[in-house]
């Protein structure tokens, strides 16, 4: 079988794309408002003004024909070490190929932009998870996704949360370090520039911070589909951070929560909670492409050496 590769398609391709997405109903991983990404991305090329700010984006396409056989969408994140795919669409219900050429293609892609680290998230028991690996996507945390109760705080609540402001950025890192454990830390976010991607992928349009002795002690994110929470404590700080999602948090929003979170899975348990499905989140680590090679050390008896 010949080896198929992904190609890049620029913003007028990818506008031109979009009558042919009916055509590629297999999402592969967690959706992200690719399409709108898509579109997005296709119209700002085409010089049209006064439209809404377009994140950087990198799609990839696997054409077969006149048509194709696969799109690929990734966004670059804040501090541009991090991107997210966002998107990944297949013409079949299953075709290892083309998602391994696709992802391949997006890494090749961002990597040529800078970026450090590809994220991605797809749902637990996935057919497409052995593509996945094999394209270099390793899972470093599992997610459980749970609905927001029917009964819920009506107004903002009195508690120990407030907005966050930019001068917090540093303390939400450092509460970061503290409520995630290392090994997650390692493969998501090591230093600043990856953390400050990682919490731009949660698409936070409200922030709420709680303040302790020394520092930040609770960070809640609270976004149009997802809300997401970083506690040092439990106890009545959790069932707070909760409150706080149940008065701020859309309609139709969901709860993130991680593996190693147990006491908040437990509240939101007892609070009725719904669960929703569990899904996993990958990175795949990326080497900037040079041009000049790079010089590395060889032993010493691989050479002669001169008399």
């Amino acid at each position: 079988m010949s080896e198929q590769q992904a190609e890049a398609l620029s913003p007028i391709d990818a506008a031109t794309l979009w009558p042919q997405l009916h055509r590629l109903d297999t999402e592969v991983v967690a959706l992200r408002g690719s399409q709108n990404l898509l579109v997005s991305s296709g119209l700002a090329a085409t010089g049209i003004s006064r439209l809404p700010k377009v994140p950087r984006t990198a799609v990839v396409g696997l054409r077969r024909g006149l048509s194709y056989r696969g799109v690929a969408v990734a966004r670059q994140l804040a501090g541009g070490a991090g991107w997210d795919v966002a998107s990944l669409r297949i013409g079949r219900p299953k075709d290892d190929e083309a998602v391994v050429a696709l992802l391949q293609g997006l890494a090749r892609e961002v990597a040529l932009r800078g970026g450090r680290v590809l994220y991605l998230r797809y749902a637990e028991g996935s057919p497409h998870a052995p593509a996945l690996r094999r394209a270099g996507f390793f899972a470093y945390r599992l997610e459980r996704l749970y609905a927001l109760p029917a009964a819920r705080a009506a107004a903002a609540p009195a508690g120990p949360f407030r907005p966050a402001t930019r001068a917090d950025r540093a303390g939400i890192f450092r509460l970061y370090c503290r409520a995630v454990p290392e090994q997650v830390r390692r493969a998501e976010a090591p230093g600043l520039q990856e953390f400050r991607a990682v919490i731009d992928s949660f698409d936070c349009e409200q922030e709420f911070v709680a303040d302790g002795d020394g520092g930040l002690i609770g960070w809640v994110g609270i976004g149009e589909r997802e809300a997401h929470l970083l506690l040092a404590e439990g106890g009545a700080l959790v069932e707070a951070a909760l409150t706080a999602v149940e008065a701020h948090a859309p309609r139709h929003g969901s709860l993130v929560v991680a593996e190693h979170q147990p006491g908040i899975e437990a509240a939101a348990q007892a609070r009725g909670y719904p669960a929703l499905g569990v899904r996993l989140m990958c990175a795949r680590r990326l080497a900037r492409a040079e041009t000049l090679q790079e010089v590395v050390a060889a032993p010493a008896e691989s050479f002669p050496v001169p008399q």
